[in-house]
């Protein structure tokens, strides 16, 4: 396993705990109907698009070689 795939399963791992914790502690409507989102939930997509760009390179890079 490559150092830039084992970056790329991190990154999708610490997208899966972003996520989660998104969903456990933030989210959802208020009683006055306000939407109440944190950082996380943009931390979530912002990491998981990084890990499968990441782990793709890494892909081509193993055929490559």
């Amino acid at each position: 396993m490559t150092r830039l795939r084992l970056f790329g399963i991190v990154s999708l791992f610490f997208a899966a705990l972003s996520g989660l914790s998104e969903h456990l502690f933030y989210g959802g409507v208020g009683p006055n109907g306000v939407l109440h989102e944190s950082f996380f939930l943009p931390l979530t997509f912002i990491l998981a698009a990084i890990g499968v760009v990441v782990i793709v390179a890494s892909l081509f890079q193993s055929r490559r070689d």
